[in-house]
């Protein structure tokens, strides 16, 4: 697979919707993804028709931009499809439902932050658990 010069970087980064900036020397790309961490690179003005050096292509592909292969990075150039190697953002946590708070914070005196991270499944184990000692105690 051939290595892309300098202008293809910067024409990936703009059809991936980086922001970019510029200052005297440089051209620079920066993407936030959901989970907080980022992907960027620069360019240096002037080095468009430059092809990227062989020891610098994978540190651009893989750990600035954070693809997944080279060929998400050609994938993305020609406008398709393609995968950066971030992990998928999770899913948000559904609220406990007010019993399990409830337990939660009065008998096992769980603090709120305590409480957001405790699962569902936790919770129904904690409280099933705190029912059977009362059963076996009478």
């Amino acid at each position: 697979m051939p290595r892309p010069d300098w202008s293809n970087v910067r024409d990936f980064c703009k059809r991936a919707h980086y922001r970019e900036e510029r200052d005297a020397d440089h051209w620079y790309y920066d993407k936030i993804f959901p989970d907080g961490t980022s992907s960027w690179t620069k360019v240096s003005h002037g080095k468009d028709a430059v092809q990227v050096p062989k020891n610098l292509w994978t540190q651009v592909y893989r750990h600035q931009l954070r693809l997944r292969s080279e060929e998400d990075f050609w994938r993305g150039l020609n406008g398709d499809p393609f995968e950066y190697d971030i992990p998928p953002t999770p899913e948000p946590q559904t609220p406990l439902p007010q019993y399990l708070v409830d337990h939660l914070r009065d008998v096992r005196h769980y603090t709120d932050e305590q409480i957001a991270t405790t699962s569902k499944e936790e919770a129904d184990r904690m409280l099933l658990e705190y029912h059977s000692r009362e059963l076996i105690d009478e």
